[in-house]
């Protein structure tokens, strides 16, 4: 079966009437969109392109180093705040250190004074004489092994 001239007029004219019954109830919306569109494009594609593409391959270069350079620079500062927060860190933990180990050497207020077996009421006191009676169970001498080949 052909298809007449007149079907196919018909059917163009249909797709038009369609057409515009669309753009008569969305002409808002599209007018709307054109101006975004538009405003978009003047105002930040056109700036990034004129700066970007249209350059002598040279500077485009040069500012690839440049931003390379100011992207070392800054990984640089953030290596050297935390070098800082580190040697504070390492500072705080030796004063730490040094505090705590300055307490255990400090002689402390007891009572019955600090020399090993002068009280005679505290049995787990070492006795050099009786080195029997501390809480330890004596002379150990080390283990002596011979090598054999």
């Amino acid at each position: 079966v052909m298809a007449s001239p007149m079907d196919f007029t018909n059917s163009i004219a249909k797709l038009l009437n369609i057409t515009v019954y669309y753009f008569q109830r969305n002409a808002w919306y599209i007018i709307v969109l054109l101006c975004v569109i538009y405003y978009a494009k003047t105002n930040y594609l056109d700036p990034y392109l004129r700066d970007r593409q249209f350059r002598p391959e040279l500077q485009r270069g040069a500012d690839f180093e440049e931003d390379m350079r100011n992207v070392r620079l800054r990984q640089q500062e953030l290596a050297n705040k935390r070098a800082q927060q580190a040697e504070k860190e390492r500072k705080k933990k030796f004063e730490a250190e040094k505090n705590r180990k300055n307490k255990a050497a400090m002689p402390t207020n007891n009572v019955e004074g600090d020399r090993t077996g002068s009280s005679s009421n505290n049995s787990s006191s070492f006795n050099p004489l009786q080195p029997w009676s501390a809480s330890s169970s004596g002379y150990k001498p080390s283990r002596r092994t011979t090598r054999r080949s």
